[in-house]
């Protein structure tokens, strides 16, 4: 069971890592003198929302197994 969630959480670990050095290479390509354009703010909410998610996804089932011995 531990294997089993720490390779998810590496896996989750490795795409965000894509993720974000995929953006920072877009960013990087565009030759704009002027700053980036914030008109997506979906995404930013998703990614801001998504982690706290998981975290409580992972933390409810250690929890009930601390407290309550099941």
């Amino acid at each position: 069971m531990r294997v089993a969630v720490l390779e998810v959480c590496v896996g989750i670990a490795a795409l965000l890592f894509l993720a974000s050095m995929g953006a920072v290479a877009r960013h990087r390509a565009q030759r704009r003198p002027e700053g980036a354009q914030h008109s997506a703010a979906l995404p930013e909410y998703v990614w801001a929302v998504v982690p706290w998610v998981l975290l409580a996804g992972a933390a409810f089932p250690s929890v009930s197994m601390t407290v309550w011995g099941h």
